[in-house]
């Protein structure tokens, strides 16, 4: 699925959701919204196994980190930055070492004509 349905479908369902909230509450939800992307932004994701990482990842929903805003770092996960450049030689060294290359759902890459 590309960015712009994500993004349609969640801005429709976020839409959805505020028509729902009273008019005299929708400021405080909109604050809520900003306060969760705010959070997530600031807070460091817990470990894998933590009993946070759900609330977490609840969090980061709510605060609408998706697409380019989603955030690189993941409960359990980590990332290695380098330049955009040397990403191939990077994702290659990563592999040889025996680790695998997550895609951004969290699950490994599969090798497509023998790159990674």
């Amino acid at each position: 699925m590309n960015t712009a349905a994500k993004f349609g479908g969640i801005g429709a369902f976020v839409l959805l959701l505020l028509n729902e909230v009273p008019e005299q509450y929708t400021l405080y939800a909109a604050v809520f919204v900003f306060a969760c992307s705010a959070a997530s932004a600031l807070i460091p994701p817990p470990h894998a196994g933590s009993k946070w990482a759900v609330a977490y990842q609840v969090m980061t929903t709510i605060g609408l980190n998706i697409g380019w805003a989603e955030n690189h770092f993941k409960p359990g996960q980590s990332g290695v930055r380098v330049p955009l450049a040397d990403k191939p030689a990077a994702k290659q060294a990563v592999a040889s070492a025996g680790i695998p290359v997550l895609n951004k759902k969290g699950k490994p890459e599969q090798a497509a004509n023998g790159n990674t």
